[in-house]
């Protein structure tokens, strides 16, 4: 029977996407969270952070000189286990999901050669599969919002440039085999996902960082149709990490990291597709 954390969902803080201060950081909720919550529901909050161990490990592993995000779960150190190859190879009772360590046993010891794109993409995969481990409907469905989003914008990129972006696609199904082959403006989705075309409207966004801005304000209200009967649910309370990450990414974003952020895109977009010679980024299509 799931449990209800009256006290704790009652005390949380209303927040707004665009608040420039909160009463605390994700890292001090997550503090608090694994003093009230069970352990399995704090297992699920836990699973929410793991994206910056993925950042983490992308950046050590490719060289990327970010800095370290402590948001993670675990430390620089923690995670010397997956860095080292003889200590991965004699890592035994760890307490790292295993896709974790799968994943750098892919990049330490594989054969064939990747990149860091490929890798978040092989990662991401990876989490995914994690998540559905749990049973809950709600990451289910928050993880599968993510997933077409992801997957439509890049159907319509590489719709934009011709490019074949069917290997750029995470999963399989109606809506994956839509993307494929549909030649429609919305991939004939209109019934399966009723936001779709508002993630059209949202690509078609030409300044970046508008469109990361309203993909998260799309976030924001699927997060809060999805919770709304869930009044004192642990849905309600990972709905509000969700929350509390938007708030701090846009809290930190000043000018120089939105450039910062635009080349990162830029960057992805390079390395996630093979561009024809007659496309050049910058100026469209050649005439």
């Amino acid at each position: 029977m799931a449990k209800n954390y009256y006290c704790l969902v009652a005390g949380l803080p209303d927040i707004l996407l665009g608040d420039k201060k909160v009463p605390f950081t994700s890292i001090g909720l997550r503090d608090m969270l694994s003093e009230e919550l069970a352990e399995r529901d704090f297992s699920m909050v836990q699973a929410l952070y793991l994206p910056f161990d993925h950042s983490n490990l992308i950046n050590i592993y490719f060289e990327q000189n970010k800095e370290f995000d402590p948001r993670g779960n675990y430390s620089l150190n923690d995670l010397d286990p997956l860095i080292n190859k003889k200590q991965l190879e004699t890592l035994e009772g760890s307490n790292f999901p295993d896709y974790m360590i799968r994943f750098a046993e892919l990049i330490l010891f594989g054969d064939d050669e990747i990149n860091s794109v490929d890798a978040e993409v092989k990662l991401y995969k990876m989490y995914a599969e994690y998540l559905h481990g749990f049973s809950n409907t709600f990451l289910q469905n928050y993880l599968q919002f993510e997933l077409n989003q992801k997957n439509i914008f890049a159907a319509l990129t590489g719709r934009k440039y011709e490019m074949n972006y069917e290997h750029e696609l995470i999963g399989e199904g109606e809506v994956v085999e839509a993307l494929i082959k549909s030649r429609s403006r919305d991939f004939g989705l209109a019934n399966e996902i009723e936001y779709v075309e508002s993630l059209v409207q949202i690509y078609e966004e030409e300044n970046i960082l508008q469109r990361e801005l309203k993909i998260d304000r799309l976030k924001w209200e699927y997060l809060n149709e999805s919770t709304f009967f869930n009044y004192f649910t642990i849905e309600r309370v990972m709905a509000f990490v969700y929350k509390l990450f938007m708030i701090e990414r846009w809290t930190e974003l000043n000018e120089d990291e939105g450039k910062k952020m635009f080349q990162q895109l830029l960057s992805e977009l390079k390395n996630s597709f093979e561009f024809p010679e007659e496309y050049k980024i910058r100026h469209g299509k050649k005439k």
